[in-house]
């Protein structure tokens, strides 16, 4: 019985092997040579295509004048008020919710709720304060350093949102132990 079960799955691995195999390689004819490669620096033409036409930019037809913007007198400087953009249900809700995680003492979903914030509006400046204020509070002094500089440079214009990103640089820097950066912070709020 064993010798009749043994031929029976020899004879049928030669079976399939007889057969065509539908697992063929792909084979690839490279008896037909590429054209040579031009040398390095040489000038080689373009087949131009139907449909694309290519103009210089001295010959480019001007559509409309740029706007111009409107110089400093000397010795003024311009304090520009870029516009605040309401702020999305979601991200008012997220805010809302993490001030009152941090209140309760948990500052680990109040600091999810607010990195999730931060996704939804990445050009909010309130944002930036709450999370470096939470991780302040957790000691993460090198991180809420980072967020709120960083919070510093989305807020341009924005004197409020400034001087509070400054002092809460003066606050972390002082708990983290920079005396004279705290001092140097508390003088950049102090000018807004």
């Amino acid at each position: 019985m064993k010798k009749i079960c043994l031929m029976a799955a020899f004879a049928a691995l030669l079976a399939g092997c007889a057969g065509p195999n539908p697992y063929r390689a792909p084979v690839e004819d490279r008896g037909a040579r590429a054209p040579a490669a031009e040398p390095p620096g040489s000038v080689v033409p373009v087949e131009e295509t139907p449909g694309v036409q290519v103009i210089p930019v001295g010959e480019a037809p001007v559509i409309r004048a740029q706007r111009e913007a409107p110089q400093p007198m000397s010795g003024q400087a311009i304090t520009e008020t870029l516009p605040v953009q309401p702020q999305s249900p979601a991200v008012v809700a997220l805010l809302e919710n993490a001030r009152s995680d941090t209140g309760s003492g948990d500052l680990r979903t109040a600091q999810s709720r607010l990195e999730r914030a931060l996704r939804i509006a990445p050009r909010d400046p309130e944002v930036y304060i709450q999370l470096a204020d939470v991780q302040r509070r957790q000691g993460q002094f090198l991180q809420a350093e980072q967020v709120a500089l960083k919070g510093i440079s989305i807020a341009s214009g924005q004197d409020s949102a400034l001087r509070r990103l400054w002092t809460l640089v003066a606050e972390i820097r002082n708990e983290g132990g920079n005396s004279a950066g705290a001092a140097e912070a508390g003088q950049r709020a102090a000018a807004y």
